[in-house]
């Protein structure tokens, strides 16, 4: 290793050792450039990884809103349902008191 990225390695650990991973994100964001073409890559796959990960954790969460959106929608369709089955019948039951 030469001492650039031994430098780099140690003081991305720094982060890691306090377990800020924001600190150890920025820090990594911050010099991909001075790391090796190969770590460059890699750290590269690493953050468009997570944020296909996170995007599929957002896309999973809309579809669930959705999912009880649509599931309330029915809920509020029976309700309704029930209250003009309700006026009809109060109304059928004033027609016929008449």
């Amino acid at each position: 290793m030469n001492d650039t990225f031994t430098d780099l390695y140690n003081e991305f650990m720094v982060f890691v050792e306090k377990g800020d991973e924001a600190g150890a994100r920025k820090f990594l964001v911050d010099n991909l450039t001075k790391f090796p073409k190969d770590m460059q890559d890699k750290l590269t796959f690493a953050f468009f990884e997570e944020a296909l990960t996170d995007e599929a954790k957002s896309i999973e969460a809309i579809a669930e809103m959705q999912k009880q959106g649509l599931e309330a929608m029915g809920q509020i369709d029976k309700a309704k349902k029930t209250i003009d089955d309700q006026a009809k019948i109060k109304d059928l039951k004033a027609k016929l008191s008449k």
